[in-house]
Order: C-alpha cells, then sequence, then structure tokens
C-alpha cells in the first residue's frame, strides 16, 4: 500500500512540473517566434526553413502553422535592412479558448511590457518607446474567433 501512495505522490508531482503556456508556445521567444524587430532578413529567413507554407516576396515572409490549436498566419515585413514589422493573426477553435488566451496575453505584456493601453479599440504596449505591440480582437469582423497581434517599429 505504501509502495501505492509512493506512485501515487510521484506522478501527480512530475505532473505539477513547470508546463508552458499557450502563450509562450504560440509567442516563442523574442518579440515573436524567436524574432525580434530589427533582425537581419537572412537569419529570419533561415529560422523558418522546413516551415512548408513559407512563401517569400522581395519585402516579406508569410507562412500558417498549428500550435496548440490555434492556428497562426505570421507575416514578417522588411525594408532594406531590418524586420520593422510583424502581423500575427490566430483563428481559436472557439470564443473560451480566445478568451483564455487573450487573458494570459493581456498579463504576459503586462508583465513584459507594463500596463496595458486601450487606444482606439485595439490593446497597446510599447518597449522602450520605440516597439510598439497592438492587440485586436477581431472575431466579429471574421465571424469566427480570431486575435490580430501586429508587432512594429514605432520610429518608422
Amino acid at each position: 500500500m505504501k509502495k501505492l501512495v509512493y506512485i501515487i505522490v510521484a506522478i501527480v508531482l512530475v505532473s505539477c512540473g513547470e508546463q508552458k503556456s499557450t502563450v509562450t508556445d504560440v509567442l516563442g521567444t523574442g518579440h515573436f517566434r524567436g524574432h525580434n524587430i530589427g533582425d537581419k532578413r537572412k537569419p529570419v529567413e533561415n529560422s523558418l526553413k522546413g516551415i512548408e507554407s513559407l512563401n517569400k516576396t522581395e519585402n516579406s515572409l508569410n507562412y500558417e502553422q498549428l500550435i496548440d490549436g490555434v492556428e497562426l498566419v505570421s507575416r514578417y515585413d522588411f525594408d532594406e535592412d531590418a524586420l520593422y514589422s510583424i502581423q500575427a493573426d490566430m483563428f481559436f477553435p472557439d470564443s473560451t479558448e480566445l478568451s483564455s488566451f487573450q487573458e494570459s496575453l493581456i498579463e504576459h505584456y503586462n508583465t513584459k511590457y507594463g500596463k496595458v493601453n486601450v487606444d482606439g479599440g485595439f490593446l497597446v504596449w510599447q518597449e522602450d518607446g520605440k516597439v510598439e505591440f497592438t492587440l485586436a480582437d477581431e472575431s466579429i469582423e471574421f465571424g469566427q474567433p480570431k486575435l490580430s497581434l501586429t508587432i512594429y517599429n514605432f520610429d518608422y
């Protein structure tokens, strides 16, 4: 009987270990998925090799991914030298998951960039007055649960 109790306790402790959140899985590291505003195009492009849906144009990279049930449609825009804008549209299986994700994302960004500002229906954060993050719920316009995240260099 004692052995069984130890096994159950061990399983519970392992299952309570640190788990990544869906926000962390979708956003990844850096400003977005390991990329930062100001990054050079070649390293960004190289990091996206292997993504079958990757579409390259002269000034942008576009791709789609499914992460934790969230359909992610991403676009990176470049000027001659560097990444200046990231647009991510996130489609959710239902409005409950969207709400949960949005709450977690707001908490994440508030911790990282300070309290959110509301500007014209958008939730806005700024990093050092240069990089701006805007979040909008576009569910009504698209007829399905959708968040739109835009990250760009505010100085452009």
